[in-house]
């Protein structure tokens, strides 16, 4: 029996050498295989074989396809054909994939019903969609739950972005298996009888004195007083003792319908009067501590408010929904002469809304969130009552709902972040960005302590850290050469191998393997493949959005 290493594809019976480099990701690989002008016609799509009966070892690659041919001259005249095959992932160019997985509800740490996907399970969606049966996604992680919005997406691309998200890549080996690995973890390359060189690297990483994850902004829930305000004839937001329409005896003893107004502003005065509050700013925030440079300054720094309260109730579907903004306070409806409720004369209002529900106003509001402005749909007062009239008053109101804290200084977002290594004044840290957890701080309704979920975030955050570390870390960076095909796979540490066959030459066949590296000569690194992947899938993008446009606007 021969022991001459043989390369077989259909239409291809005699060549000169052929080789395949085997790496991470989903774009194709390619097999070179260099042929006399004239000896091959190599079938459409077929599988490719690398035969080595001294090491007794098969590589199969199924339903691979030609690409291209190339014609070459050598020095003596004669023209020798390389032909291109494609190995299997040229189908993953196709096929689409559409979904919105782990939505979040109001609540970020809750999950609408029907939408929860495991990473493992969203990694096997797009393997269907691939149209690959068996995935191995054993190795990668399962326990974040990221949110997923494909919207006629490559599933390959969808899973090549998937895995990055739990630190991951996708593996092609041979016989067509996929599977999903951990970077930086797999079997170490061999060392056997085979080995002709090999050849180890220290390169550690350019590592930051400190990596720092920085979270969404921080949301603090408020219980804001509200002041009576009314639109002056400039356009302009005032108090109401301070519109330049007020009556000489002021609104105490003015009607809904402000009979003692200039007529001219009577219109403008009914729209506004007790049926416009504005939020007062408070001194600080809950939960920040009372020194100088934390106090509130401007309006402008919790605005816009937000439009939910941090505190949520639970629904029938065992979900939980965040609360609308409430206003509670001391007030009185109806015309003066209505007898004022017991309930409306207490001087402070409880906090506790859930055993003081008469405190809430329940009717019609609308909040201007830019502003921080509630209007209401009917005048919303009080009654002073001096023994023989009852003259109407501003309501005391309060307005719970949630804001962000931008800084007066810089208009910057007030951030939670956690830190991990040295405080440096020379070296800035790493900074990661997580934009899906978030500080929340609010005063309890029950205790009137503040409360806030840090402990979740921080539990988030050091998992986040752990792995953003794990990746940082120094992985040995190592490559070999081996005599004869060697039956080495790729996985997530060793990231490039190469088979070649030669008919002519000192050494028939050899395998060239890397490890935590590639060798760049044999082929396009994983990064640059990802990153020719995104930027195509970009320019698809912008050129189905300006379709998209274009149909809306009735362009050409």
């Amino acid at each position: 029996m021969s022991s001459q290493p043989i390369f077989s594809y259909p239409g291809i019976t005699d060549y000169l050498s052929a080789s395949y480099t085997l790496s991470h990701g989903t774009q194709p690989g390619k097999v070179h295989v260099r042929c006399v002008a004239g000896a091959a016609q190599p079938a459409a799509q077929g599988t490719v074989r690398f035969l080595d009966p001294g090491t007794g070892v098969t590589v199969t690659l199924p339903d691979c396809r030609i690409d291209s041919a190339h014609v070459e001259l050598t020095s003596r005249g004669d023209q020798i054909v390389r032909f291109e095959i494609l190995d299997q992932r040229w189908r993953w160019r196709h096929g689409r994939i559409s979904g919105q997985y782990n939505l979040r509800t109001e609540d970020p740490a809750q999950i609408v019903p029907g939408t929860e996907k495991s990473p493992r399970a969203l990694a096997q969606l797009c393997f269907a969609a691939m149209g690959i049966k068996h995935g191995d996604v054993s190795r990668m992680p399962n326990q974040t739950r990221p949110f997923i919005e494909w919207d006629i997406a490559n599933p390959a691309s969808a899973l090549a972005a998937l895995a990055e998200m739990v630190g991951c890549t996708v593996v092609l080996k041979t016989n067509g298996r996929v599977s999903i690995e951990p970077v930086g973890h797999g079997k170490p390359l061999p060392v056997n009888g085979f080995l002709l060189q090999g050849r180890t690297t220290y390169d550690p990483p350019e590592l930051p004195q400190a990596i720092e994850l920085v979270v969404g902004p921080t949301k603090y829930q408020v219980d804001f007083e509200l002041e009576a305000v009314g639109e002056d004839i400039d356009g302009e937001i005032k108090p109401i003792d301070q519109l330049s329409y007020q009556p000489k005896q002021g609104w105490a003893f003015e009607s809904p319908w402000t009979d003692n107004v200039d007529p001219r502003h009577q219109e403008l005065s009914q729209q506004s009067l007790f049926k416009m509050y504005r939020i007062k700013l408070p001194d600080y925030l809950p939960g920040v501590p009372k020194k100088h440079g934390n106090r509130l300054k401007h309006l402008d720094e919790v605005l816009p408010l937000l439009p939910h309260q941090i505190d949520d109730d639970l629904l029938p579907d065992n979900t939980r929904k965040r609360r609308r903004p409430w206003v509670y306070g001391t007030f009185d409806k109806g015309e003066p002469s209505a007898q004022p409720q017991t309930a409306t004369r207490q001087t402070r209002q409880p906090t506790n809304l859930s055993q003081h529900p008469e405190q809430r106003y329940l009717r019609g509001f609308t909040l201007d969130h830019q502003r921080g402005i509630v209007r209401f749909a009917e005048p919303v007062f009080d009654y002073i009552d001096n023994g023989t009239h009852q003259l109407r008053k501003a309501a005391n109101l309060r307005l719970r709902t949630a804001v962000h804290w931008r800084r007066s200084d810089t208009r910057a977002l007030e951030h939670w972040s956690l830190r991990r290594g040295r405080q440096s004044a020379r070296d800035n840290p790493l900074v990661l960005h997580r934009r899906d957890i978030a500080l929340e701080v609010k005063q309890d309704e029950k205790t009137s302590r503040v409360r806030d979920n840090a402990d979740e975030v921080s539990q988030q955050a050091r998992f986040t850290l752990d792995q953003a570390l794990a990746q940082l870390r120094p992985q040995p960076i190592a490559s070999a050469q081996y005599v004869g095909l060697q039956p080495i796979e790729p996985d997530g540490a060793i990231r490039q191998v190469s088979w070649h066959i030669e008919t002519d030459g000192p050494m028939a066949s050899k395998t060239t393997a890397s490890l935590n590296s590639e060798q760049l000569l044999l082929d396009a690194s994983y990064e640059e493949k990802r990153l020719l992947e995104k930027v195509r899938q970009n320019l698809l993008w912008q050129q189905q959005h300006q379709q998209a446009r274009g149909v809306q606007h009735g362009q050409p």
